[in-house]
Formats: structure tokens, C-alpha cells, sequence
């Protein structure tokens, strides 16, 4: 008897978690299908599947990494990480271990923010302002151009499309070197671009071998600006062009406001910088470096549809997608810590949104450069 009644109680409870598996299932497949009918431009543009990836790091790392993570870019009072700011290129490594699959997931290939003009669609918006700084660099075809800090090369590949030039890229994570290569070969473009792994702040290039170089929201992640730049003018031929659209502080900004200061702080917590510098900052570094100032100015001014906006329209696929992760994490579909990155990504998005609103911070401020003769 007690055989049969512990074997009526186990088919229950097998029962039971089957059912609610489906009704999980069920839960996730429907969501999906509303984003997909109501929801933006972005969100939903790989399988949510792949949100159980972990970059670089083993699987049982991975909540150990976002706990070593937010512990190191905890920041308060507008002062950066402070003399941590040294190993900043190891959590770095770490944060794209992290987030490389969430990026792709939620934004494409081409991990930054644009300008919109009414009718654009936001891919559009995307390769546009990508084939600006290759214009700006004025990228041609037999010319070699590297992109520092390339993350898993949509940029490179737009831009080795528009200028027919060949694209080296470098990154600092080994994982987005495999996506890339994939993403190259797919795109029928291993030809033209190329990828390696290494710092930007050690380029493992002789001098004087590149006919023109850009940087695309990603030298944020140096601990001294002046320190990449000078790199870069080192690898760059005399005469070559350097463009990059920097993260920065705008006149609009101040460090005497309570509110500026906290969102400025959570955009850096949450996008692994070192800090958030000002425009003369990012113009004293490239001075520093040797490089005669181009040109100079903010995208995110004057735009007909501004940057943030694809952050508000993201948010109902992040909303979704906070509650699919937290029940894949349950389940063992992802790995511990993945609801936590996710958390921690939605943090900066609201941070990011907000300093657009109140107009305290770009994404977008083209800086272009000259290497003299």
C-alpha cells in the first residue's frame, strides 16, 4: 500500500511539473508573439535561447563574474572608480562575456546608439551613422582601416561595404573574435575584414601601418583617454584620419546636481567605464596624443527622432525579456547571474534614457583627427 501510494504521489508530481512546464512555456511563447505584433524596433532579434550563452566565461563563473563586476564599477559622488580605474580592462573583458548575447538579442550587431531622421527605420538610422565615420576617416577602397574595439563587427562590415576598404578589428574579448569571424564569413566579407584579439591599449601592430582608424562608443572603456589615442597615433600612417564618437558629458551637465551626478554614475556602472568625461577632456586627450583637431560636434543635437528614443521603445521587449530570463535562470535554461546581468542592463538603459531627456549626455560626440605629416 505504501509502495502504491508513493507511486500515485510521484505520477502527481510529474504530472504537475509538466503541466506547469507548458503552462511556462505557453507563458513565454505568448509574450514573445505580443512583442512581436506590438513591440519596436528592437528586442527579439536572435533566439532567446542564446541568452544562456556565457561569452568567454565557464558556466558556473558566470554569477561570480556579475557579482566581481558590479562590486568593481560601483561608483558614487560623479568620481569614477578611482585609482581602480587601472584594471579596467579585465572587468571589461568580463562585462562582454556578459552582455555579447544580450546586445545581440536586444539591439543587432552594431552595439551603439544614432541619430534618427523621420521615415528612417532604426537599421537604417544605424548603418548611416556608421558610414559617416568612415566618410569622416574618408575610408576608400584599398586603404587599411582598423577598428578599435570592434565588439562583433557590424560596424566593420557596414563600413567594408560602403568604402570597399579592408577592416582590421580589434577586441579585448575572445568570445565576440568567434562571433565576428562567423558574422564575417556569413556575410560573404572575410575578405575584407579581419579581427584579432588584444587591447587597444597594447595594439599589437607596428607603427605606421593603418591608412585611417575609428572608434565607435568604445574608447569610453579606457582608463586614460589620452593613453588610447596616443596608441592609435602610433599605428596610424602621417597624414591618416582617426574618428571616434565618444561617450561624454555636455555643457548641460552639472556635477553640483544630485540627479545628474546618480545617472551619470549608473550609465558608467552599467556599460563598464572608468568614469564619464567632459568634451575638453576627450579635446585635451587628443591634443595630448599629438593628433591636429578635424573636427569636432555633437549628433545627438538637432535630430529629428533622438537616440534615447530607441531605449523607450525598448522597453517592452525588456520587460519580456526580464521575465524570461528570470524563469530560464529557475529552470536551469541559463545559467545563475543571467537575471542579474539583465538587471544590471536595465539599470543603465533608465539611466541612459533619462540623460538623453535632460540632454546631460551624448553618446554621439564626433571627435575627428589628424595624424601630421
Amino acid at each position: 500500500v505504501t509502495k502504491m501510494a508513493a507511486s500515485m504521489v510521484e505520477k502527481l508530481m510529474e504530472k504537475k511539473a509538466v503541466t506547469y512546464t507548458a503552462a511556462v512555456v505557453g507563458v513565454c511563447a505568448t509574450t514573445y508573439l505580443i512583442y512581436k505584433k506590438i513591440g519596436g524596433d528592437t528586442g527579439f532579434r536572435t533566439s532567446i535561447t542564446k541568452l544562456g550563452n556565457t561569452g568567454s566565461l565557464a558556466r558556473e563563473d558566470f554569477a561570480a563574474g556579475i557579482d566581481a563586476y558590479n562590486e568593481f564599477f560601483q561608483q558614487s559622488d560623479g568620481k569614477g572608480v578611482g585609482e581602480r580605474k587601472f584594471n579596467t580592462p579585465k572587468f571589461v573583458d568580463t562585462f562582454y562575456s556578459l552582455i555579447t548575447d544580450f546586445y545581440e538579442y536586444g539591439w543587432g550587431q552594431s552595439f551603439h546608439f544614432a541619430p534618427r531622421d523621420k521615415g528612417e527605420s532604426f537599421d537604417e538610422s544605424i548603418w548611416r551613422h556608421e558610414e559617416r565615420i568612415a566618410d569622416q576617416i574618408k575610408a576608400g577602397a584599398g586603404m587599411h582601416i582598423l577598428d578599435a574595439g570592434c565588439g562583433v563587427g557590424g560596424p566593420m562590415r557596414t563600413i567594408a561595404k560602403h568604402s570597399g576598404a579592408n577592416v582590421t578589428g580589434i577586441t579585448i574579448n575572445e568570445y565576440q573574435v568567434g562571433r565576428c569571424t562567423e558574422e564575417n564569413k556569413k556575410a560573404g566579407l572575410d575578405t575584407l575584414c579581419n579581427i584579432v584579439q588584444g587591447s587597444f591599449l597594447e595594439m599589437p601592430f607596428p607603427a605606421n601601418s593603418f591608412d585611417g582608424c575609428y572608434c565607435i562608443e568604445a574608447a569610453c572603456h579606457a582608463p586614460v583617454l589620452a593613453e588610447l589615442y596616443k596608441e592609435i597615433f602610433k599605428v596610424l600612417k602621417p597624414g591618416a584620419h582617426f574618428a571616434s564618437y565618444e561617450w561624454l558629458t555636455t555643457p548641460l551637465y552639472d556635477s553640483n546636481n544630485a540627479e545628474h551626478v546618480r545617472i551619470v554614475d549608473d550609465i558608467a556602472e552599467g556599460n563598464a567605464l572608468p568614469d564619464v568625461r567632459s568634451i575638453p577632456a576627450a579635446l585635451a586627450a587628443a591634443k595630448e596624443a599629438g593628433f591636429e583637431v578635424v573636427f569636432h560636434g555633437d549628433y545627438a543635437l538637432g535630430a529629428d527622432i533622438p537616440w534615447e528614443q530607441a531605449m523607450k521603445t525598448a522597453r517592452r521587449a525588456a520587460f519580456l525579456t526580464d521575465v524570461l530570463t528570470k524563469w530560464m535562470e529557475r529552470f536551469g535554461l541559463a545559467p545563475r547571474g543571467t537575471w542579474a546581468t539583465h538587471q544590471m542592463l536595465l539599470r543603465a538603459a533608465e539611466a541612459l534614457e533619462r540623460s538623453g531627456d535632460l540632454g546631460i549626455f551624448t553618446p554621439m560626440y564626433l571627435v575627428t583627427l589628424r595624424k601630421p605629416m
